[in-house]
């Protein structure tokens, strides 16, 4: 059941002034005549013939060249900008113009015109929130014009065939094993997947660690085949300091595949792009106590030119470590798919670090961002060599 509020709510604090990058100063201006409203959630029929739910929103801004839609937790919010809107305009911006840059593409690209329309995005998590309407000029630039809406949602009551994946599992594949948890992080939407890759491993190169009985990543339930999907996604942002040294890492969990063609080197690639289906869990037998995991078919580009689209699927999927320079493998023995799944526990118990709050600029831009079901915004993945570091475990 969807609860909503949508009332536009005016800042009572004097916000900060800003200069963008032409060196206009901008201030925030809440436009009386703007319009953004939360419809509620309906279901929609992506283009593959799958149905899925989706949030709608109303849309009125007269006279804007462009203009944005970003939803944000009130919460989150106070606690990266406080309130100043501007700031968080201008962080939005950013991320809009990182991608025009890497894809070659223009930061209008990625905006919205028309008005009055509604505009139809990905299901959005429970809790409390607020949708934010973001003026933009014809260059891109944000102009500081905005409107507010604030709205809740609330969790939905788990269905049975949702039910059945949580519990203890051991996880096998090849001579590779895990004894994982699944607890529910969204129900009918998501679970909480821990105890992958267990064991801390430390990377003699370059002194990463990574401790598997503390790191997490989410899982996807799909009710249409009621099979749990493993989701290529941005884990966290952490230091390490190694003999001095202080190096940030961004890190994600990823898909691998095996390349047998000719344009360039045979091998194991990883497919660093967020997002994609890697593989798909479905339940083997009638008492729901043994799963089969298979990976999801794929395609990519073997090339930074974009010319030699590889067809295959994945083999399997693990944790990395971005340095800025690399990808890094925490762990080389990893299972390859086909994986089997057989249930030790139905019981779980729910951690409160499950429930962390975005605090680097890549989680914030994760938790505010949607995407528009209506457009077309998957695209190709490119391929990168896996590294083959040397790593030992810690005992």
């Amino acid at each position: 059941m969807v609860a909503c509020l949508a009332l536009v709510s005016c800042d009572k604090h004097a916000p900060q002034r800003h200069t963008d990058t032409s060196g206009t100063t901008i201030k925030a201006k809440l436009m009386s005549n703007w319009v953004i409203q939360y419809k509620g959630r309906e279901q929609y029929t992506e283009e593959d013939g799958t149905i899925s739910d989706v949030e709608r929103f109303h849309i009125e801004a007269p006279d804007a060249a462009y203009y944005l839609v970003r939803t944000i937790n009130p919460d989150v919010f106070r606690e990266n900008y406080g309130t100043d809107v501007v700031k968080f305009f201008q962080d939005e911006q950013s991320y809009l113009e990182d991608d025009a840059e890497y894809y070659k593409e223009k930061v209008t690209d990625y905006l919205y015109s028309a008005s009055p329309q509604d505009l139809l995005f990905d299901r959005i998590r429970h809790g409390e929130w607020d949708g934010y309407l973001i003026g933009f000029n014809a260059k891109g630039k944000i102009t500081g014009e905005y409107a507010k809406c604030t709205f809740t949602v609330e969790e939905e009551v788990p269905t049975e065939a949702f039910n059945k994946w949580i519990g203890k599992w051991t996880v096998s594949g090849s001579d590779v094993s895990y004894n994982i948890t699944v607890s529910s992080s969204e129900a009918n939407i998501a679970y909480y997947i821990d105890g992958w890759e267990t064991g801390a491993s430390i990377d003699n190169q370059t002194g990463t660690s990574m401790d598997g009985n503390r790191d997490w990543f989410e899982t996807f339930f799909e009710p249409s085949n009621n099979a749990m999907y493993f989701v290529s996604q941005y884990i966290q942002t952490y230091e390490e300091t190694f003999q001095g040294e202080t190096t940030t890492y961004n890190q994600y969990f990823f898909g691998n595949i095996y390349y047998n063609g000719r344009l360039v080197d045979k091998g194991e690639y990883v497919i660093p792009e967020t997002g994609l289906d890697i593989a798909a869990a479905q339940i083997t037998d009638l008492n729901g106590q043994q799963a089969k995991i298979n990976g999801c078919s794929i395609n990519s580009y073997m090339t930074d030119d974009e010319s030699s689209l590889y067809e295959t699927a994945f083999t399997s999927m693990q944790y990395y470590a971005d340095n800025g320079k690399q990808l890094l493998k925490f762990n080389l023995n990893v299972p390859e798919f086909p994986l089997t799944m057989v249930k030790t526990s139905a019981s779980v118990t729910s951690y409160p670090a499950m429930a962390r709050k975005p605090q680097t600029k890549s989680q914030l831009r994760q938790h505010t961002r949607l995407r528009d079901v209506t457009r077309g915004t998957k695209r190709v993945p490119v391929a990168r060599k896996a590294h083959s570091l040397t790593t030992k475990a810690a005992n």
